[in-house]
């Protein structure tokens, strides 16, 4: 069965917005009797409702907090706002779900997923399911798929006999939470023989800050009915400015500085992501190579042409004082123009490092235009290298001495008149790791150091004269001014020159040049990577991009907006300080509002299924939450005789998850197979696992685990499997693997394992490792860059649970995956 809560919650962060709802009704924050007393009466609840969630009450009271897994003490219940009502009653049709909150769900495209491939669709949001639907056909033949609270009315006599049955309150102390103020979730029930042909799912939403989501989900499967129920909640690449560099929002941490909308260095809070479905926004500077795409309610800094400027009758022309004395606003990037201007911050910070010599300076701008440093393979000499025209007779004089005076010893010089070619090098290690520290290597990957990047403008000048010199080119323009170009393979260190530029008062363009290959006139194919040509003209022309002093910025037209579908991840920054705006490929953009809080959400849900003899059930999640939330979740299922119980669950995201799947094998010849998969980030503690306790002869049961760590994160493992007595014949299997991408991420793995009959069959295997180097080594002689390696392994190491997906999610599963390493702007 697939869970589609779990995709719900992480399809709730794609929809990181937050909706203005009144609330028909909703408690004070706090748990007390009387809110307890209070959800139930909202409710209408019978009688023995109320009593049982009283008693779950006070076993959340009496029963202390669980010790052996971390970080739960810093739960605050007393912030939590434990039920809200959004609307009046659930309902069948979606024309009749109040507008605000259908234009919610519209966006997680739930009408849409149910015309696909659904067979039935429900809607939580907050407290309350506002939408239940099954397709007519299973309807007729028995099929309910409605909110539990629903259920609770209409189907009165299969709720009571099934509910707590699986999961008593007393199991543990947040199954009683969820006892005493459950709210809200799924019901379905399958008649004995019915085969549900398409899976149902269901989509959950918390709108409102501080409210705790508590659903209840109960699902009965007669003998012989098969079903298959989805749980769901899920959340691509723009480069973000770092001040001395760009990377792909995506690889941004919170406590990350960033450049904001004012050049100055500021930590980010946190990073958000969400699933989108609709038009993406490409905004076209008159630098084509700023080009960015957003969605179209993302703020973008910008002054209307109006405003600053005056329509001639064929060009727009720059009125100067309106310029300086109009304020810009944040623009949503869907109302944005051609010519309208947005706005290119300049960096602030400066700082000269008197280690870093002038000559060294002007010697590393030698070495971005023509440089290599590297080991020579021959004899293991530590060599830098210099590549020039025979016809550049003062640069290789003036390039070869300051290699002589840095490295302390003469350069040698090689010259090829027949080709042309005349070589500077030295053989110094001191000189090479310079090189190396400062620039890089590589013609693609070479980039400036940050130290290199906060130098005062007048000393990055030596750097850029002597890298143009080397690699550039000057011209005259018909109206006499200059116009010096560059050209280079790393896209970084375009951004780094444009930087420079800036700050040296001039804004330069950045034009990409498309990969192609050429044939020569002696029959080999040149093949040319993409590169990055930086050009500007030394006295900066009004015509196009206005210097404003005053806000230390740069404001350049749009040259055009182009959209296109898409449908996948987005991403967004929240920064610590104002302004909350941040860079994208230099420009100010504001963060979006979303309803994910700087206080901890708490998701505290029960799942019971019960699979009666010869029913099968499978029940998959693939569960990313955001980085505020304690998920703490108990699902359980009851397998009876020959029946099939399949948990096929994942997680990502979250501060906090804590959730192990179980299966109890209840009657002879019943079957359980688990496969959980977790991906721990930064500041995450997935603490996941999966239990199959056997209670009834020759059954089986198969727990496969899977855990990836990153950037610190923590991935831990606790797996029970248990043979009770008299469950004779029992075949079981566990294995449980962790991969670790660095050294700061922890695994650990606890596995208990209490077998009292002697002819049971048990294997166990557990490995913990990292990504083999040669791995990537071979993958990368292949084409992959080291990224697309590193995903490639990590999918096939999770392949055990991918290919048990549908296609749809199997997808969605790898790109989430990708992207917990890649992203996009939203």
């Amino acid at each position: 069965m697939t869970s589609t809560r779990d995709l719900v919650a992480d399809r709730r962060d794609q929809y990181a917005f937050h909706d203005d709802i009144v609330y028909l009704k909703e408690t004070k924050r706090g748990l007390t009797r009387d809110t307890v007393e209070e959800i139930s009466r909202f409710k209408n609840e019978p009688d023995w409702m109320l009593q049982s969630r009283l008693r779950a009450y006070e076993h959340f009271l009496k029963r202390p907090m669980p010790v052996w897994t971390d970080g739960l003490g810093r739960i605050d219940f007393d912030k939590i706002v434990y039920y809200r009502k959004p609307s009046e009653r659930e309902e069948k049709s979606w024309d009749d779900v109040p507008e605000q909150i259908k234009a919610t769900f519209e966006k997680l495209g739930i009408p849409e997923a149910e015309r696909k491939f659904l067979a039935g669709v429900g809607a939580q949001y907050d407290s309350e399911v506002v939408y239940h639907s099954v397709k007519e056909e299973l309807s007729k033949l028995g099929v309910v798929f409605m909110g539990t609270d629903q259920a609770l009315i209409e189907y009165p006599e299969i709720f009571r006999k099934h509910y707590g049955t699986v999961v008593p309150h007393e199991d543990n102390k947040f199954s009683a939470l969820n006892g005493a103020v459950w709210s809200g979730g799924s019901f379905v029930y399958v008649p004995k023989g019915v085969e549900v042909p398409l899976p149902l799912q269901a989509y959950f939403r918390i709108n409102g800050e501080n409210t705790g989501q508590f659903e209840r989900t109960l699902i009965v499967v007669e003998e012989g009915a098969k079903v298959h129920y989805i749980e769901g909640c899920v959340y691509p690449q723009e480069l973000i400015s770092l001040g001395d560099s760009m990377i792909p929002i995506e690889e941004v941490t919170p406590g990350m500085n960033v450049m904001n909308s004012s050049g100055v260095e500021a930590p980010v809070s946190a990073v958000r992501r969400r699933t989108y479905s609709g038009d993406l926004l490409k905004i076209v500077p008159v630098s084509v190579g700023n080009a960015f795409e957003v969605t179209p309610e993302h703020p973008i800094l910008a002054l209307r042409r109006e405003r600053a400027a005056v329509w001639t009758g064929s060009i727009w022309v720059m009125e100067e004082d309106a310029l300086h004395t109009s304020e810009p606003d944040w623009i949503p990037a869907g109302e944005l123009r051609e010519r309208d201007l947005i706005c290119f911050p300049v960096a602030a910070k400066q700082v000269d490092h008197p280690e870093i010599s002038d000559d060294l300076l002007r010697f590393l701008g030698y070495y971005l235009a023509e440089g290599s440093a590297f080991e020579n393979g021959v004899h293991g000499a530590p060599t830098v290298n210099l590549s020039f025209n025979t016809n550049e007779r003062a640069i290789i004089d003036d390039a070869r001495a300051l290699m002589t005076s840095l490295a302390g010893k003469p350069a040698g010089l090689h010259e090829l008149p027949k080709t042309h070619d005349a070589r500077v090098y030295v053989y110094s290690r001191e000189l090479m790791e310079l090189c190396k520290k400062y620039c890089g290597t590589g013609s693609a990957t070479k980039r400036l150091h940050a130290d290199l990047m906060e130098l005062p403008p007048a000393r990055q000048r030596l750097l850029l004269e002597t890298y143009i010199a080397g690699d550039g080119n000057r011209y005259k323009l018909p109206s006499g001014n200059t116009r010096t170009r560059t050209i280079t393979t790393s896209q970084t260190l375009a951004f780094q020159v444009q930087e420079i530029v800036a700050r040296l008062g001039t804004y330069a363009g950045i034009n990409i040049r498309k990969a192609f290959s050429e044939v020569m006139p002696d029959g080999r194919r040149i093949s040319h990577r993409e590169a990055y040509v930086v050009h500007f003209a030394d006295e900066q022309s009004n015509k196009y991009v206005w210097f404003d002093a005053g806000r230390n910025c740069f404001w350049v037209p749009i040259r055009k907006v182009e959209k296109r579908p898409y449908e996948g991840l987005v991403y967004n920054l929240e920064m610590a300080s104002a302004p909350n705006a941040y860079l994208a490929r230099g420009f100010a953009v504001h963060n979006c509002t979303a309803p994910i809080y700087a206080t901890d959400s708490l998701h505290v849900a029960v799942v019971e299924v019960v699979a009666l003899p010869g029913s099968k059930v499978r029940y998959t999640t693939i569960q990313n939450w955001s980085n505020d939330v304690y998920n703490l979740v108990t699902k359980r299922a009851h397998a009876h005789a020959n029946s099939t119980v399949e948990w096929i669950d994942a997680n990502t995201g979250s501060r906090k998850t804590v959730k192990f799947p179980s299966i109890y094998l209840r009657g002879e010849n019943a079957s359980a197979d688990i496969i959980s998969v977790a991906v721990a980030g930064r500041g995450q503690h997935q603490d996941t696992g999966a239990k199959a306790i056997h209670l009834a002869p020759n059954t089986t049961s198969r727990i496969v685990s899977k855990s990836v760590s990153k950037d610190g994160g923590r991935a831990t493992y606790r797996g029970h499997l248990k043979v009770s007595p008299g469950a004779t014949g029992v075949v079981a299997s566990v294995r449980c693997d962790a991969l670790m991408l660095d050294d700061e991420s922890r695994s650990d793995t606890y596995p208990y394992i209490d077998i009292q009959e002697d002819d049971t069959t048990m294997t166990h295997e557990a490995t913990v490792g990292k990504i083999s180097a040669d791995q990537i080594f071979y993958l990368m002689s292949r084409g992959l860059t080291e990224n697309e390696a590193q995903n490639l392994v990590i999918q096939g190491f999770l392949e055990v649970f991918t290919k048990e997906l549908p296609m749809e999610y199997a997808i969605e599963f790898n790109r989430l995956v990708k992207l917990e390493m890649e992203g996009s702007l939203g």
